[in-house]
């Protein structure tokens, strides 16, 4: 599997494409025109909105096949028992907030990705959780630590995750943006 996910691979075709476009304007091989650069990134936008619409959903990671276009999402987990689930998200912000869902016994995995925005993921205090967070360009906080840039990516396994009997394993990844990970207060 790749370490890209679509939200990552969307970002980094518009970085190029309007990188592309800049620098054939700038050598006077294009008349760059505004207009014609957001249009263009619309259009690619919409052309990965379709393409994730036609993708199969994986079984191995169920909540309905939890992805959700653009705007503010904050799925309602109340009472919902995490084992192996998968969150996607296109463009605003995408909170994620694990604190009142139920944990059974073992190691669950969440994994949470984002294609332009900011990506909030909110773990309970008691939880023990190990997390691999990314980002193509932006920055990650994850407990306190910060890493920024092209490409910066953060690790945190808490002290008691070996020998938790309730545990997490969240991979959270952002295209364009921010991945923020903290414990619930």
């Amino acid at each position: 599997m790749s370490r890209l996910n679509s939200g990552e691979l969307l970002a980094a075709a518009i970085l190029i494409v309007l990188g592309l476009l800049l620098l054939l304007g700038n050598v006077g091989w294009l008349a760059l025109n505004w207009g014609m650069v957001w249009a263009l990134l619309l259009v690619l936008f919409g052309v990965w909105m379709i393409w994730r619409a036609l993708q199969p959903t994986s079984s191995a990671y169920t909540y309905g096949g939890v992805s959700y276009g653009f705007g503010d999402y904050c799925p309602d987990l109340s009472g919902k028992e995490i084992r192996r689930e998968s969150f996607s998200h296109g463009l605003g912000d995408f909170d994620l907030d694990l604190t009142r869902a139920v944990f059974p016994e073992g190691a669950q995995v969440v994994r949470a990705s984002h294609g332009l925005g900011d990506l909030t993921v909110i773990v309970p205090r008691d939880l023990a959780v190990r997390v691999r967070a990314s980002v193509g360009l932006g920055d990650v906080k994850l407990f306190g630590e910060r890493s920024g840039g092209i490409g910066p990516h953060l690790t945190f396994q808490s002290d008691d995750y070996a020998t938790a009997t309730r545990k997490l394993d969240l991979e959270a990844s952002v295209g364009l943006g921010d991945v923020k990970v903290v414990r619930a207060t």
